[in-house]
């Protein structure tokens, strides 16, 4: 709708529609709290995950809700729950695989020729979610090896929602998250769990990765000493308005290598935006390389 934001109905409960002025105290309160732009893309979504929210908290209006939020100080584990109702989680194992096997079979072994034998190599997966792409990483990873005598690998997971984190820590899936992984890489890299349908990834693919609870917006010193050799952060930009893809833009140049490479989603682009990185073609996609040091 132009002009304004539409009144959200609701079918049973006895909560009001979310008045314009709720809508806007919401989204500046999300924005600067996460970082995350989802009112105007996604506004009834985004209300409805709310009103689920306030049903759990027995609350009777958005403005009640917010005011929790802002003055409670039990709010802070409410902010994990309002983190889950914002963000689709939507994830899986080897998601645009071709990016990952870009980056290790081509650009990687380019950027370790006059790199001290032993170096580890440390990439950054930013909005981990629960962790399949970081995961992902790392068996991609062991899979060209041969290409680089074997370096060490340190994969740091970050993402904002606590839950997400703790499944990503567990290492244990089913069903959509294999929606393309082949049998076989089931086979190879996962073992049972004993409990239905679930299976956890081998315990020596676990341990290059680092899991944290971090926003993206605070990226910057939150790895004192650490330049990475790449960051993989797909499908979080989507979320962001224009000024907030400008600062993760900054925070990503000063947390890589010069000349490291930085990968989004297909549907994000730093294109026109930024000149602190260039744009550089594979073959069935556009990647971004930082400029300067």
């Amino acid at each position: 709708m132009e002009g304004g934001v539409a009144p959200f109905s609701h079918r049973t409960t006895g909560i009001p529609p979310m008045s314009d002025e709720e809508c806007h105290l919401f989204a500046d309160f999300v924005r600067e709290r996460f970082g995350l732009d989802v009112f105007e893309a996604q506004r009834d979504r985004v209300r409805f995950r709310l009103k689920e929210r306030l049903e759990a908290r027995a609350m009777t209006s958005f403005l009640e809700y917010y005011r929790f939020l802002v003055l409670s100080p039990s709010a802070a584990d409410e902010l994990a729950f309002l983190a889950e109702a914002l963000t689709n989680n939507e994830t899986y194992f080897f998601r645009e695989r071709y990016q990952l096997d870009w980056y290790f079979s081509d650009v990687l072994p380019r950027r370790l020729k006059d790199r001290p034998a032993g170096e580890p190599v440390r990439v950054l997966c930013a909005g981990c979610s629960s962790g399949e792409e970081a995961y992902s990483l790392a068996i991609v990873h062991y899979e060209n090896q041969f290409r680089y005598f074997g370096r060490p690998l340190e994969i740091h997971a970050i993402d904002l929602n606590p839950s997400r984190v703790r499944q990503a820590e567990q290492g244990e899936y089913e069903g959509l998250s294999f929606r393309a992984t082949p049998p076989e890489a089931k086979e190879k890299y996962f073992g049972p769990t004993g409990k239905d349908g679930r299976l956890r990834l081998k315990a020596w693919l676990r341990a290059p990765v680092r899991f944290r609870v971090l926003n993206l917006m605070d990226l910057g010193g939150a790895f004192p000493g650490v330049h990475f050799d790449a960051v993989f952060c797909r499908n979080v930009l989507i979320y962001f308005n224009e000024a907030t893809i400008q600062r993760a833009a900054v925070l990503f140049h000063k947390a890589l290598k010069p000349g490291a490479p930085l990968f989004l989603g297909h549907a994000e682009s730093l294109l026109g935006r930024t000149r602190l990185f260039r744009p550089e073609r594979a073959p069935d996609f556009i990647f971004y390389v930082k400029e300067g040091a």
